[in-house]
């Protein structure tokens, strides 16, 4: 069984740096405002053959008042009680806070293998790193994750603790990704798939502002989704930390294989909402639309929804569920779509049906065109997946306008029966307009 690492401090003693250095990512987002680790990030760590996972948690306790600080102490306690090894975060800058005296009572009674990290210890300090061994850890290493000091000493001294554990892999079935606004449900609709209070959730817009991964196992196969920060109106978006937030959801996306696009019933398709799908359809993962809160709504109401959907034309070719998180219905819905979608993602599609395709294509609606050269597509063949690219071979093609385009690109999703896939066409005209 893999084993689990965790790194545990108070706020801001840089914690999230050692696990991005450690990890060399950018994972957890790293600021000197307190409190902006909320929820636990999980990463890999590795070394050859051996792997553990690495987890970085919310600091325990803050200089100032945290609405979500209970959650956040209560996620770093579950985090010791599962892990295998502790690193205790500490500040050289600051010395020891009664805050590091009370996390250190925590520590020594779980008895966990710890390992006491001084940290910034680039920075001079009235009574010097020394002064940490009053907290009884035997196990110490200085370093300094702003400039890289002694960071490979820590993923040296952990996988000393576990020479013999050796790489276990995982099955992930798929990576999904799950993105909308504030307050729409994304962090409830994980944690009513693992059935346990595993994410912060709460009713007020902004609580996750990082990306968190989960995983979660459903007859028989293992996905991973992503948790992303709500994103808001750019207006809205003040603090370079929250714009951080937004551009690491969309990064999350990239790396995704699905995309659910969660809809709030109440507060259902406004401008932002389609703000959000149109930067997703821009990405081109396969997508699902899932709708919140459906335990609200009559079958009147959820048949209206599914009309307004339908007459959205960027969003008529892309599966809907409605789901609640809070009554856990419509998940088997949700999974039967998100496997379906996933293998529509993956269709091989045949040069001969694409060509077939496109003769219905140009016998069903003839090229517009103006000007002396009348664009002629010869063939079509298949390019990249996910999003399904086609890429077209002829002659003044780059005259294709974009209402024909449209119509090729509807035309194909049609006749290929790709509910949920994003479709990209690509035009690659002859330089002599004559062959």
């Amino acid at each position: 069984m893999k084993k689990i690492v965790s790194l545990v401090g108070r706020t801001n003693v840089g914690k999230s740096s050692i696990f991005n250095m450690l990890t060399k990512s950018t994972k957890a987002i790293v600021s000197d405002l307190e409190g902006l680790t909320r929820d636990r990030k999980i990463s890999q760590l590795k070394d050859g053959s051996n792997e553990v996972d690495l987890i970085d948690t919310g600091g325990f306790f803050s200089s100032k008042k945290d609405q979500f600080e209970e959650q956040i102490i209560l996620q770093a306690y579950e985090a010791i009680f599962n892990s295998d090894l502790v690193i205790f975060v500490v500040d050289n800058k600051a010395g020891i806070t009664p805050y590091d005296k009370e996390i250190a009572k925590i520590l020594r009674k779980s008895n966990k293998n710890i390992l006491l990290a001084i940290n910034k210890i680039d920075v001079k300090s009235a009574e010097g790193p020394d002064v940490f061994q009053s907290l009884g850890f035997k196990e110490q290493i200085l370093v300094s994750a702003s400039h890289n000091q002694n960071i490979s000493e820590i993923k040296k001294r952990i996988f000393e603790h576990f020479p013999q554990n050796l790489k276990t892999e995982r099955d992930i079935f798929t990576k999904i990704c799950i993105v909308g606004k504030p307050n729409v449900g994304k962090s409830s609709t994980i944690n009513s798939f693992l059935e346990e209070e595993r994410l912060i959730v709460s009713d007020i817009p902004g609580t996750t502002v990082d990306s968190i991964d989960t995983e979660v196992s459903y007859k028989g196969k293992n996905y991973l989704f992503v948790d992303t920060a709500g994103v808001r109106k750019k207006s809205k978006v003040t603090q370079k930390e929250e714009k951080f937030s937004v551009i690491k959801s969309f990064d999350s996306l990239q790396t995704s294989d699905l995309c659910l696009f969660l809809l709030d019933s109440k507060n259902f398709l406004k401008d932002q909402d389609l703000t959000i799908f149109n930067k997703v359809l821009s990405i081109g993962r396969g997508t699902i639309i899932v709708v919140n809160k459906s335990d609200l709504l009559s079958r009147e109401e959820v048949k209206s929804l599914s009309e307004k959907i339908k007459n959205q034309p960027e969003l008529k070719n892309f599966p809907v569920v409605f789901y609640s998180a809070k009554e856990k219905t419509g998940i088997r819905d949700l999974f039967n779509q998100i496997y379906r979608v996933f293998e529509n993602t993956k269709t091989r599609l045949s040069t001969n049906k694409l060509n077939s395709i496109l003769k219905k294509a140009l016998d069903r609606k003839t090229i517009p065109f103006k000007g002396k050269f009348k664009p002629k597509i010869r063939y079509v063949h298949k390019g990249s997946s996910n999003p399904h690219t086609l890429i077209f071979h002829g002659n003044s093609l780059e005259k294709i306008e974009g209402s024909y385009e449209r119509f090729l690109k509807n035309f194909y999703l049609k006749n290929l029966r790709l509910d949920g896939v994003h479709l990209n066409l690509k035009f690659i005209s002859s330089k002599n307009p004559f062959k």
